[in-house]
């Protein structure tokens, strides 16, 4: 359950590109430690470039956005994930190599030229395979794996880092029913079991309803939260329950 007492994230900022015409007006938000924060609109209004900017890959407008109490533009190298909506895998390298890319932010210099993984960076990769249910296909290409295969070895890479916040723009994309029940599942088990905040970007706000501790939408250039009169009706789907993987 999230922990109100250890908010990880906040965020008192304008963001965008022009400073006249911002993307996100006012954004104010706080997220703790194990909360799912989930966030819904219309394609094309600015989701992605305010995951990047809450990243700290892009420079607010104005405001400040705060990492573990810290300005986001100094936190840890890794401490925060970030699932892209393109998953930026590299399809003809293996599972494991794909995993092994997310811990190199923890690496040193020399490991990270020569590419000499650590025996702990080895180790990580195959705990994080194995926490997403692929390590009988560590060593298959990506581009065998399924849609939602692709999906856990993006969450893998991500988690290899082991991150405080995990950003996930759109990672339910084009995913059918059952598999996007696994990776909801696989989301929820890092939220509760690790105590990872995650924020979610999703098109099916019904979906996200089902898992998430909060919900807000982008709505003109505002984050607004949504409460269940606002969802559409189908949100009566039942709540997401069974094994993770």
């Amino acid at each position: 359950m999230p922990d109100p007492g250890n908010p990880i994230l906040k965020a008192s900022a304008d963001i965008g590109f022009s400073k006249e015409r911002p993307l996100v007006r006012n954004l104010d938000i706080s997220i703790n430690q194990g909360e799912i924060f989930g966030i819904v609109g219309r394609s094309g209004i600015g989701k992605t470039t305010m995951i990047r900017t809450i990243a700290g890959l892009i420079p607010p407008i104005s405001g400040k956005i705060s990492f573990d109490g810290n300005p986001v533009s100094s936190a840890p190298r890794g401490s925060i994930g970030l699932i892209p909506q393109r998953l930026g895998l590299v399809n003809h390298q293996s599972v494991g190599y794909n995993v092994l890319m997310g811990a190199l932010p923890r690496a040193n210099l020399i490991q990270t030229i020569f590419s000499l993984p650590s025996r702990g960076m080895r180790d990580a990769t195959r705990e994080a395979i194995r926490s997403v249910g692929l390590s009988e296909k560590s060593l298959d290409p990506v581009n065998r794996l399924s849609g939602g295969e692709q999906r856990r070895v993006a969450i893998a890479r991500a988690m290899v880092q082991s991150p405080k916040l995990l950003l996930a723009d759109e990672c339910l994309g084009e995913l059918d029913a059952d598999t996007a029940k696994e990776i909801i599942n696989l989301l929820r088990e890092i939220s509760q079991s690790l105590g990872v905040a995650i924020i979610i970007v999703d098109h099916n706000p019904a979906r996200a309803n089902t898992f998430c501790d909060s919900m807000f939408e982008l709505k003109g250039n505002r984050l607004l939260p949504l409460r269940d009169g606002d969802l559409p009706l189908q949100t009566s789907l039942p709540q997401i329950e069974g094994p993770i993987i």
